[in-house]
C-alpha cells in the first residue's frame, strides 16, 4: 500500500498525467468534435474512423479515458497537497528558537543597535511585525499567509476540476422553440443521445418582438417569458441576448428566432388557429395540418390537410387565393381557410450546471492564492541581546531582494550599524 501511495502522490505521476491530458487535448483540438457521421467518413478512411470511434476521439472531453485521467490527476494533486500540508504542519509546530549571537552574525542581513534596550527595539518592531512567543530573545514575522499560497492554489485547481465534473454529470444543455402564447415544460437535449428533458416547471412565451435595422438585419429580439410552477406564475422576465432568465439553477438564454406560418380556419362556425403537425377534432371530424407551401402551382399559398373519411386517411389542399378551394366540406363539417399568418418563434437555449458555483469558488481561490503566492512573502526578524548592543537579524525564503530593501530601511530607522 505504501508503494501505491508513493506512486500516486509522486511528481513523476503528475508529469505523466499532465502529458497524457495534453495529448488528449491535442486530439480534441485536431479532430472535430461531435460532427455528423457523414462528415467523418468524408475526412477519414474507414479504419481511421473506427479508431476515432473506438477511443471516443470524436467527443474527447466526455470520453471515459479522459474522465479517468482527470480523476487520477485530482487524486494525485490531493495526495500531494495533503502530504505537503502534513509536513508543513509538523514543521510549524516545532518551537521557534532565537539563534545564538554567533549564528545571527553569520546571517547576510543583520545589524546592531547600540544605546537602546532590547525592550525598546521590540516595541519598535511591534508596530509593523507580529511577535511570536519565544524565550531567550524575540522573533517577529510578517507575511505568514504567503506560506499557504501553494495550498490555496492546489485546492482551487481541485475545486475547478470537481465543479466541471459535477456540472457535466448533473447538468444538461438543450433548446426550446416557443411561439407567442405557447407553453412548454420540456426541452430537447443535443448530442448523440438526443432526448427530452423535463424542467420541473413550465415556460410560457407571453410575447416576442424583433426589431430590424433599415437594411433588414436583426437589431434586437426579446422574449417575454413567464415561469409557471405548480400552476402559478412565479416570475416574468424579458429575455435578451446575454440577459438570461434564471430559476432553480436553470438558465434560459435568448439564442435565435425564426418564422413559422399559422393558419386560421373556420371549422363548423368555430375559429381555430393551427400550425403544421397540429391536429383538431370536432365531432367525427379529425384533421391535421400536414404541409404548407408558399406557392402551389402558381396559385399562391396553400395548406395540405389530412383527415379521416370512413376510417381511411384522405388529404385535401386549401388555397388562400382561390375562392373555390378555400372552403370544403369534410365529414359533413364546413371547413374554410380564412387566413395565413407568418408568425415569429423564439429559439431558447436552456442549461443547468450544478457545478458552476464550485467552479467560481475555485477561480476566486486561485486569484487569492496567486496574489498570496506572488505579491506577499514570509520573513522573520530575530532580536537578541548581544555583546555590543542589541543584535537584529532577518531572513526570508523568497523575494530576497525585496526583503533586503525592507531590512535596509529598518536598519536606517533604528540607527543600526554592522560590526
Amino acid at each position: 500500500m505504501a508503494g501505491i501511495y508513493d506512486f500516486l502522490s509522486s511528481v513523476r505521476f503528475t508529469i505523466l498525467l499532465l502529458s497524457l491530458i495534453a495529448v488528449g487535448s491535442i486530439f480534441g483540438t485536431v479532430i472535430k468534435q461531435k460532427a455528423p457521421l457523414e462528415e467523418y467518413l468524408t475526412l477519414y478512411s474507414e479504419s481511421t474512423f473506427r479508431f476515432i470511434r473506438f477511443f471516443n476521439l470524436d467527443d474527447t472531453y466526455h470520453s471515459p479515458w479522459f474522465y479517468g485521467l482527470v480523476i487520477l490527476f485530482v487524486v494525485n494533486l490531493s495526495l500531494c497537497t495533503l502530504g505537503r500540508f502534513r509536513r508543513f504542519i509538523r514543521s510549524d509546530r516545532k518551537p521557534v528558537e532565537v539563534p545564538a549571537e554567533e549564528t545571527l552574525q553569520r546571517m547576510e542581513m543583520h545589524f546592531y543597535v547600540e544605546g537602546k534596550s532590547e525592550t525598546a527595539v521590540e516595541e519598535f518592531l511591534r508596530k509593523t511585525y507580529t511577535r511570536l512567543s519565544v524565550t531567550g530573545g524575540a522573533v517577529f514575522e510578517k507575511g505568514a499567509l504567503s506560506r499557504y499560497g501553494v495550498f490555496i492554489i492546489h485546492t482551487s485547481i481541485i475545486l475547478i476540476l470537481l465543479g466541471g465534473f459535477v456540472g457535466d454529470m448533473g447538468g444538461y444543455k438543450g433548446y426550446m422553440v416557443l411561439t407567442q402564447g405557447e407553453t412548454k415544460d420540456r426541452i430537447s437535449l443535443r448530442g448523440d443521445n438526443a432526448r427530452e428533458q423535463a424542467l420541473g416547471f413550465s415556460l410560457k412565451c407571453e410575447d416576442f418582438k424583433v426589431a430590424f435595422y433599415p437594411g433588414g438585419e436583426p437589431k434586437d429580439y426579446v422574449s417575454t417569458l413567464k415561469v409557471i410552477d405548480k400552476g402559478k406564475v412565479v416570475t416574468e422576465k424579458k429575455v435578451r441576448v446575454n440577459d438570461p432568465l434564471s430559476y432553480k439553477g436553470i438558465h434560459v438564454y435568448q439564442a435565435s428566432y425564426g418564422r413559422t406560418p399559422s393558419f386560421l380556419f373556420n371549422i363548423g362556425g368555430e375559429n381555430v388557429i393551427l400550425r403544421e403537425r397540429e391536429t383538431f377534432r370536432k365531432g367525427d371530424l379529425l384533421l391535421m395540418v400536414v404541409r404548407f407551401e408558399s406557392a402551389v402551382h402558381d396559385f399562391g399559398p396553400g395548406v395540405l390537410i389530412a383527415y379521416l373519411n370512413d376510417g381511411q386517411p384522405k388529404t385535401s389542399w386549401f388555397l388562400k387565393n382561390v375562392e373555390k378551394l378555400r372552403e370544403k366540406d369534410l365529414q359533413g363539417v364546413p371547413v374554410r381557410l380564412e387566413n395565413i399568418k407568418d408568425d415569429f418563434y423564439t429559439g431558447l437555449e436552456v442549461s443547468k450546471d450544478p457545478g458552476i458555483w464550485i467552479v467560481w469558488t475555485g477561480f476566486a481561490m486561485m486569484l487569492i492564492g496567486l496574489y498570496v503566492n506572488f505579491f506577499t512573502y514570509h520573513r522573520r526578524i530575530y532580536v537578541r541581546k548581544g555583546s555590543i548592543g542589541v543584535i537584529v537579524a532577518g531572513s526570508a525564503p523568497r523575494r530576497k531582494e525585496a526583503f533586503r530593501e525592507e531590512f535596509a530601511g529598518l536598519k536606517t530607522r533604528m540607527g543600526g550599524n554592522e560590526s
